[in-house]
């Protein structure tokens, strides 16, 4: 059965845990004991989601001037541009954001990616196992090197 008429879903949710169980039985907190992020799922089929690791080093310049850099080939001329593109670059690796629109088979939710910070992702469809449990919401990720990426949402409206 492929639908969005699990009400359940619709609001926006709170990121409140997330863990990681390696393929080799490893637990990690990926985005450390208390990560920031919100998850939102709409009555007409359309979710976003984003994940981020809290308390981020700042990057100390607009994004804007950093991509000027990139594109005038400035980024490796100044020792300023080369330690605002580590810091762009550490930060990007403790945050994911993905939109598009979601179904519903049985207990597994299927987020169909339209845009994303990974560009990999798009035209993909990310397949959440799910569980409910009074007023959290259980993500469970698989992938095919084995890990298991379990999120719990709380919900805020």
């Amino acid at each position: 059965m492929n639908t969005t008429s699990d009400t359940r879903f619709v609001g926006t949710w709170a990121l409140k845990s997330m863990t990681k169980r390696s393929s080799e039985g490893r637990i990690s907190k990926p985005f450390s004991e208390n990560p920031l992020g919100y998850i939102s799922y709409t009555q007409g089929g359309f979710m976003h989601a984003i994940l981020m690791k809290a308390g981020r080093d700042r990057i100390g310049m607009p994004p804007e001037e950093l991509s000027d850099a990139v594109s005038k080939k400035w980024l490796f001329g100044s020792l300023k541009y080369i330690k605002a593109g580590i810091k762009y670059l550490k930060a990007m690796t403790s945050f994911v954001s993905y939109c598009g629109t979601y179904e519903i088979r049985g207990n597994t939710v299927v987020h169909h990616v339209k845009a994303a910070m990974a560009p990999d992702w798009i035209g993909t469809d990310l397949k959440r196992d799910f569980v409910f449990s009074e007023n959290t919401l259980t993500l469970t990720a698989h992938d095919d090197a084995g890990n298991v990426m379990d999120l719990i949402w709380e919900r805020v409206s």
